[in-house]
């Protein structure tokens, strides 16, 4: 049924090209609206929809310039106006492969802002190789004797939910949901800060042997500038090296440079454009 949208999915975006099943668990495209456009009998493109997110419009390259893009864009901001939404999303959402649009390609770019797209920030994929990782070399300042580092248990669901809320509310569905494990900082007894960790959660980093992932990495408000974030990440780090994880992989990343501070580095980024209907 999605076999088609797949492959085209592929071909139109090499730079972040996935297996159908992980496509398929990602991005969830039978809970989606889909609008197809077709050249003749060949399709041409493709947008899929979740909510008031256009989560991927792809366009072959033979095919581009002869307005389909605009046509799926058009139909796609049509439905989602019709569902009752005021605004337009790129690529993010509920579920998601590209957290914006890709802007290695100034075109892609182009594209969306001549039909009214803006975005106040770019988001970045980073990425580190963990060979040389040793997290007693990193030079980060001690933490008090009051936090420490434990995994959460089903009985911290509700408080983890609740500490989620109040770092960043529009991660709890995340949470909700997640079966990866969930690293806890823990502060007198309350959690502190949180982050989700997977040994094979890697989509794009193209590196050899087994990349691990970091993810929704989030301090509570009144725990913030104590660097229990940064020594969060790097516990995150060893943990995944320790499982045999030979790179880390971080997606939906704002604060660029904090994470240059650990060793991670720019791979890709996108623009997280989006629109008022």
């Amino acid at each position: 049924m999605f076999k088609d949208i797949f492959e085209l999915y592929n071909k139109a975006l090499p730079a972040y090209q996935m297996r159908e099943d992980d496509w398929l668990s990602w991005l969830k495209p039978e809970l989606a609206e889909i609008k197809r456009a077709y050249d003749g009998e060949k399709l041409a493109g493709f947008a899929l929809i979740h909510g008031n997110s256009v989560a991927l419009l792809c366009v072959d390259e033979q095919s581009r310039g002869r307005g389909f893009g605009s046509r799926l864009l058009e139909e796609s901001e049509a439905f989602i106006k019709q569902a009752g939404a005021n605004r337009v999303i790129l690529g993010r959402g509920r579920h998601y492969i590209l957290q914006g649009v890709p802007n290695e390609n100034p075109d892609v770019v182009s594209f969306f802002e001549g039909r009214g797209y803006e975005a106040e920030w770019t988001s970045a994929n980073m990425a580190t190789l963990l060979d040389g990782f040793e997290i007693n070399k990193l030079d980060i300042p001690p933490l008090s004797a009051e936090i420490s580092f434990r995994f959460a248990e089903d009985a911290d669901k509700s408080a983890l939910l609740a500490a989620v809320e109040d770092a960043d509310s529009s991660w709890v569905h995340v949470f909700e949901d997640c079966a990866d494990p969930v690293m806890l900082a823990v502060r007198d007894g309350e959690i502190a800060g949180f982050q989700i960790l997977a040994e094979d959660g890697a989509r794009f980093t193209a590196k050899g042997g087994k990349i691990g992932c970091i993810g929704c990495v989030g301090v509570v408000h009144k725990a913030r500038e104590l660097g229990i974030g940064r020594r969060m990440v790097a516990e995150g780090m060893d943990w995944l090296k320790q499982r045999g994880c030979t790179a880390v992989e971080l997606r939906y990343v704002a604060i660029v440079d904090w994470y240059r501070k650990l060793g991670f580095y720019v791979e890709r980024e996108q623009w997280m454009g989006e629109k008022a209907l």
